[in-house]
């Protein structure tokens, strides 16, 4: 973890939204070195080489001090996401249902922070999950700021299968708030996420099938894990907050052909969120200084988070300009 005194944290207003709407940011390195932003997944924060307290970083062995982007060479950047758990904050919102936060609008929250620290370019995006989203928002919208760009597990659109698991994660969440056990449905739609994110071949592998019992009823090693990962998410999200992110997800829209900075798409083959073939799509649609990767997982759609030596070799190739075809 980067030592608190040697990285910068502030917020910025967003004052062309006409309310008190601000993205909260984090800067790790010196002022000087080449500037790299770093986005995850909707539950990671803008400590990706860890924060105040005690915050451990969210990206640990690809961010960090001897990591693939070490803040000793690079001006590493994040945000907390607009609507998200962070310290940012969406301004008062009219209308019925989930407010509506886009990924073009978070890319213009990273905006609002690069001239707020009057960085003109990022030397390179590295965007995961909704965070690679985001990253090609940024590319298409704000071409001039954007050097170039990596993508891992995310493409220019959800799969409608993926919406449809999201959209009964919410309607979990919205019926245990009306019965007044919001943290209860919340922590059920992160658990259902959980079985989405992994893979049957890793949970084999992982998990007994056999109970253990408890007091007379049987209690399953998956159940207590995807408890243990409900409880966790609840600690930091609340009911909106997750049901912002998770329609921003399904809004993602953005047509490749707009992106013209060299762009790096990495798909996992086990992925079922954002299938190989999908991004496969996105990718013949990209300019030709695209190039793809494939990595092999047992980790699905996790697989940016658990396959720390190739991600970070990956990683290491991007800010070199070195990626080759794979």
């Amino acid at each position: 973890m980067i030592a608190v005194e040697e990285a910068r944290f502030g917020t910025v207003g967003l004052s062309d939204t006409g309310d008190d709407s601000r993205v909260a940011y984090a800067s790790y390195g010196p002022d000087d070195a080449p500037a790299v932003l770093v986005l995850g997944g909707i539950s990671a924060h803008r400590f990706v080489a860890g924060g105040p307290d005690g915050i451990a970083g969210w990206w640990p062995g690809i961010v960090g001090s001897g990591a693939a982007l070490d803040p000793d060479h690079h001006r590493i950047l994040s945000i907390d996401y607009l609507g998200g758990a962070g310290d940012s904050r969406l301004g008062a919102t009219a209308g019925p249902g989930v407010p509506v936060v886009t990924t073009a609008d978070q890319a213009d929250a990273v905006v609002a922070v690069l001239d707020h620290l009057e960085i003109e370019t990022l030397g390179g995006v590295l965007g995961a999950s909704y965070g690679g989203m985001v990253g090609l928002a940024l590319a298409a919208d704000h071409p001039g700021r954007v050097k170039r760009l990596l993508v891992l597990c995310a493409a220019h659109r959800s799969h409608p299968m993926a919406t449809g698991l999201r959209v009964l994660q919410r309607r979990i969440v919205t019926l245990a708030a009306a019965a007044g056990r919001e943290a209860d449905g919340l922590a059920l739609a992160r658990e259902l996420a959980m079985t989405t994110y992994r893979t049957p071949e890793e949970f084999e592998v992982r998990f007994d099938s056999a109970p253990e019992w408890e007091r007379g009823a049987p209690r399953f090693p998956v159940e207590k894990y995807l408890e243990v990962q409900g409880e966790r998410f609840t600690r930091r999200f609340d009911g909106q907050s997750f049901k912002i992110l998770s329609q921003s997800l399904d809004l993602h829209r953005v047509a490749p052909e707009r992106i013209h900075v060299p762009t790096t798409v990495v798909s996992v083959d086990s992925d079922a969120v954002v299938p190989p073939w999908l991004v496969a799509e996105m990718a013949r649609r990209l300019p030709a200084s695209a190039r793809t990767v494939r990595i092999a997982s047992k980790y699905g759609h996790d697989a940016f988070l658990k396959e720390r030596r190739v991600v970070s070799r990956l990683v290491r190739h991007f800010l070199t300009g070195s990626i080759h075809n794979g």
